[in-house]
């Protein structure tokens, strides 16, 4: 019986199992993104704090975003809701500038694929009204974050 039991401890000794510890990495890697990117709860009440980037791409199964922190800095979300990854998905950023991927649901240590991003090259190439773009790797069934680099 795996039902939630109020009554007793989590089952932690599931975290011996790769499945669920790179889950409990997963939330633990969350917590901290969490507290390092403002973007993820500044503004969380103002419609300045949320931009869609990509809100109608049914056929691609793919939805993205902007978050943006008090001082303009945004946090650029994209999630695939396709078994399938999207190897070469154009992805329109808000700002010019050196992104990084700093979170993928996908990545090997959370037991994921590994269809990640090494590199996210900006490029000047409109798309959907914004003025820049990159080609980026879109996990199956996963949710990759971007941001400026410093």
């Amino acid at each position: 019986n795996d039902e939630w039991r109020e009554s007793q401890s989590l089952d932690w000794h599931l975290t011996q199992y790769q499945e669920h510890s790179g889950v409990q990495l997963l939330i633990s890697d969350l917590n901290s993104l969490y507290r390092d990117l403002p973007a993820l709860w500044q503004r969380d009440n103002s419609s300045e704090g949320f931009q869609w980037l990509i809100g109608d791409d049914g056929a691609g199964n793919t939805l993205a975003y902007v978050r943006w922190d008090e001082v303009g800095k945004p946090l650029v979300s994209v999630t695939n809701f396709s078994p399938v990854p999207h190897e070469s998905y154009q992805l329109p950023l808000p700002v010019e500038g050196a992104w990084s991927e700093v979170l993928n649901t996908d990545a090997t240590k959370y037991g994921g694929s590994g269809v990640t991003n090494l590199r996210v090259n900006c490029e000047t190439k409109e798309l959907r009204g914004f003025a820049q773009s990159a080609i980026v790797r879109i996990p199956p069934l996963g949710t990759v974050w971007f941001a400026l680099k410093n």
